[in-house]
């Protein structure tokens, strides 16, 4: 395995990992946020750290997720250009990976002008990361890729 495909796959599963962590965070985000509405401090409340903490989490998460995103990408079409000749394949999980990249920019972007804060990015960042599920899992199961590793 050529040493610029190894990189591809290693940024590709640590954005993955970032995005994770994003919407773990803002799944915690959401109950925390929840249980302090109701003013009903359960359990967790106690456990859960601030929602100034978890947006924090969720933005630097984001942030990380994104940067590794773009260089797996690049790697991956830089890859794709030296082993095929040609960087673009038309492959699911490559648009795939760039309608991720692009829904990730916006969130990242709108985040960094702090125009979106708190719940809002929570709930982005849980529905970000079902796009990240489908390009990972669902486009290998149910989409003929050039990326057969599950």
């Amino acid at each position: 395995m050529s040493p610029l495909v190894l990189l591809h796959i290693i940024c590709a599963l640590l954005s993955y990992a970032a995005f994770l962590a994003a919407f773990v965070s803002g799944i915690l985000f959401l109950i925390q946020e929840r249980q302090l509405k109701r003013k009903h401090m359960g359990v967790l409340f106690h456990r859960l750290p601030s929602l100034e903490h978890l947006d924090r989490v969720n933005f630097v998460s984001i942030s990380a997720g994104f940067g590794l995103l773009s260089c797996g990408a690049i790697l991956g079409f830089v890859g794709a250009g030296v082993l095929l000749g040609r960087w673009w394949t038309g492959d699911p999980k490559e648009i795939l990976t760039v309608a991720l990249w692009g829904a990730y920019c916006v969130l990242w972007l709108v985040r960094l002008r702090a125009t979106l804060r708190g719940r809002r990015v929570a709930i982005l960042s849980i529905l970000g990361f079902t796009l990240v599920l489908f390009t990972f899992l669902g486009a290998s199961w149910l989409l003929p890729s050039l990326h057969p590793y599950l």
